[in-house]
């Protein structure tokens, strides 16, 4: 979810004005290839320690704020089939096209995520909740819920810190996001630096 609930024409502006760069934040210097290369380097192989790999039937990935789908179809490769869903139609747009990549359009940043219950058996986000009011989040964490298979993954990528929001941005701590997603148990299971700006990986489950 690349945009707070009332902010959706400004990411739309973004991706209009920015192309596929939209979806960085603005003191990103490095070319948005390396930044993905980055962010494909830490968290594909977190994921693929977590998911079953080999002889099981393919999974179910909601890219949760795919933007561009940087790294949807990275998703899809690791486990068989990924969902995009994006409220912002013109990074949708940009996204490339992948067999095994279905894109959908969130009309809602705050939900409901157009998914069938249970649909899903992990959901990932890569600096995303950011851009959500705390009540959004809060609805979201419970659409996750919903759309998870029982027991599925859930794995979030988001900058923490305890500075103030920042125009279209609210910095959250690890807790915060705990406290988001009760359900989950989330816990981290690791840290990386991202233009200076410490994200962290969050993982947990859906009940069984």
């Amino acid at each position: 979810m690349t945009a707070a609930t009332d902010g959706v024409e400004y990411w739309a502006a973004r991706a209009r004005k920015l192309g596929e760069r939209s979806v960085l934040g603005l003191d990103h210097d490095a070319p948005l290839d390396a930044v993905t290369d980055l962010h494909r380097g830490v968290l594909l192989p977190i994921l693929g320690q977590l998911i079953p790999t080999g002889g099981h039937p393919p999974l179910t990935v909601l890219d949760l704020g795919c933007g561009v789908g940087r790294l949807t179809a990275d998703l899809a490769g690791l486990a068989g089939r990924a969902i995009g869903v994006d409220p912002v139609a013109e990074m949708l747009a940009l996204a490339p096209p992948h067999p095994a990549v279905a894109y959908r359009l969130l009309e809602d940043p705050a939900g409901p995520l157009p998914l069938a219950t249970g649909e899903a058996d992990v959901a990932f986000t890569c600096l995303v909740l950011g851009g959500l009011s705390a009540d959004a989040l809060a609805r979201v964490g419970e659409e996750l819920r919903r759309v998870l298979a029982p027991g599925g993954l859930v794995m979030l990528a988001e900058s923490v810190s305890e500075q103030p929001a920042a125009g279209h941005w609210t910095f959250r701590t690890v807790a915060e996001y705990a406290a988001a997603l009760p359900w989950a148990r989330l816990e981290k299971v690791a840290e990386f630096d991202d233009a200076g700006d410490a994200v962290s990986v969050l993982v947990g489950r859906a009940p069984d």
